[in-house]
């Protein structure tokens, strides 16, 4: 491999933490970011132009129209040809940044399949938009040891945290086991596109921050944001519950769950 500056990167590489050395590691670094909806779309753009070496991009789900107010990737002509999102999204992709393997995957994510999912990977990316799914995502990390950086948004309201197996709790420890409480989805009470972009973003640098190795620099905490009215807090995360089944007990009970 060539050690001469890739111009693609030479913005961020002037970024002092990230740096030669943090590029080189950003460009190493093996990437899953599952659903690829209005946050996944987000997340996927900065990752491919970030120069990641693998995005791996998991989703079930086919472009519609009611998905192009916010879903930053698709256009009219892939609700047209009726395009699943992960492979939509591959194909914009790669004519953004040719450089990164791209492995998009039309599938639902199960008990069955999510440890696959996990081969290879360093890092994952969480845009989905369920807590059944967040769960599946957060028990298959804490087994394999693979950082998750959560992320949710609906209305004008929008949460993030990065969790790391080892250095802190859960989204067991954040949520329960239940379905978030409230049951509020994009489908009930709605989106506006700027709350997705700017939790997406908050992943983003969240996910930066570990792929350059900068500790100190990640925020530790959850992140709540409201942009209609405007309120934000960063809350300490809690410590691990002693009784949590999965950062505690070792249990992973939602990989068992329809086995």
């Amino acid at each position: 491999m060539s050690n001469k500056p890739n111009p693609r990167y030479s913005r961020q590489t002037l970024f002092a933490p990230i740096g030669p050395e943090g590029q080189r590691r950003i460009g190493s670094s093996r990437v899953l970011i599952v659903g690829m909806g209005a946050l996944g779309a987000v997340l996927a753009s900065h990752m491919a132009r970030a120069g990641v070496e693998t995005l791996r991009m998991v989703d079930r789900d086919y472009v519609e129209l009611s998905n192009l107010q916010r879903q930053m990737l698709y256009d009219e002509d892939d609700v047209a040809q009726s395009l699943p999102k992960a492979m939509a999204a591959a194909r914009k992709l790669a004519r953004i940044n040719a450089e990164v393997k791209l492995e998009p995957i039309v599938a639902d994510v199960t008990p069955l399949n999510v440890e696959g999912l996990l081969d290879g990977i360093d890092l994952v990316l969480d845009g989905t938009d369920n807590f059944r799914t967040r769960l599946l995502l957060n028990d298959a990390c804490f087994k394999r040891g693979i950082p998750l950086v959560y992320g949710g948004a609906v209305s004008a309201q929008g949460m993030t945290a990065m969790l790391v197996p080892g250095e802190t709790c859960c989204l067991r420890c954040l949520i329960g086991s239940g379905d978030g409480g409230g049951g509020q989805t994009c489908d009930t009470v709605g989106v506006i596109a700027p709350i997705v972009d700017i939790i997406a973003s908050f992943q983003a640098v969240e996910a930066l921050k570990y792929m350059v190795g900068d500790a100190e620099a990640r925020r530790g905490g959850l992140l709540s944001l409201e942009i209609w009215h405007y309120h934000a807090m960063n809350l300490k995360l809690p410590v691990p519950r002693p009784d949590c089944p999965t950062c505690r007990l070792g249990e992973y009970p939602a990989l068992a769950a329809d086995a």
